[in-house]
């Protein structure tokens, strides 16, 4: 009776220990405990990196190893990925519906004993995220440039992620087949990333593209913009466009060509 008492205590003693998440932020958690992962958009993933290591409990005392974590209980559409077995750091993954409504969501995570070989008890938890399809910004700069043909214009296209994953957006063009574009741009949680679009004409024209960028995890999770190019040929205008690149002329010639673009910019 007395060491089947003492083994009872053990028992709920070897429950009562922290286990470790080592990303995406740091945190202790014990049995029941609620972990916020932060914001995110439909569509996309959370990774959750468990130490399987514990220093207390288990048939001594002194801890042991964890042997998988598992998600369960998930909201209907979403999907997970357990961890492999051994794995280490043990790697769970939750992916939210691509259509998920806006609202706070909760999932089980369960860090699993196999068979209870260690007799360190599974350690239940609970991961909590917030969905929004606000989870991105996204601008365009200039939005209209006005050049001399054969100059180049240039776009700086600025993606911010604002959710707490990281995501892939693809970036796109439409409206010109001439300069039609399409390029996926990785942007890591809470971050930006700009890249530049750009366009050579060489006739006198006006150019108008949208340029739009959709998230790859769901395409709730959108945006566009118009920009306007003005090709046009004059004097001053292709004194200015030797600021924005080089144009072709005999040699002798640059140098004058060069001055008169400096002197553009006190005529306008």
């Amino acid at each position: 009776m007395f060491q089947r008492s003492i083994f009872v205590l053990m028992f709920l003693l070897s429950l009562s220990f922290a286990i470790n998440i080592v990303s995406p932020s740091a945190h202790a958690i014990k049995d029941g405990d609620i972990i916020d992962l932060g914001t995110i958009g439909p569509g996309q993933t959370v990774s959750i990196l468990i130490d399987p290591k514990v220093n207390e409990g288990g048939i001594h005392g002194i801890g042991g190893l964890y042997d998988q974590a598992i998600a369960e209980d998930l909201p209907r559409g979403w999907t997970s990925t357990q961890s492999k077995l051994y794995q280490n750091p043990l790697q769970v993954t939750i992916t939210a519906d691509p259509n998920t409504a806006e609202g706070d969501y909760v999932t089980k995570v369960i860090v699993v004993d196999e068979n209870d070989g260690e007799k360190l008890g599974n350690v239940t938890f609970y991961v909590k995220v917030r969905i929004t399809w606000d989870v991105m910004d996204f601008e365009v700069t200039p939005s209209y440039i006005k050049v001399g043909p054969g100059q180049p214009a240039r776009f700086a296209i600025k993606i911010t992620n604002k959710g707490s994953t990281s995501d892939v957006f693809e970036v796109s063009s439409a409206g010109s087949k001439r300069w039609e574009f399409k390029k996926p741009i990785f942007v890591p949680a809470e971050s930006s990333k700009t890249v530049y679009y750009e366009i050579v004409g060489t006739e006198e024209e006006t150019y108008q593209t949208t340029i739009k960028v959709v998230s790859l995890a769901s395409s709730n999770i959108a945006d566009e913009q118009n920009v306007t190019l003005f090709i046009r040929s004059n004097l001053l205008g292709d004194f200015k466009a030797t600021n924005n690149g080089v144009l072709v002329f005999p040699i002798f010639e640059s140098l004058t060509y060069s001055l008169a673009g400096f002197l553009s910019n006190f005529l306008g």
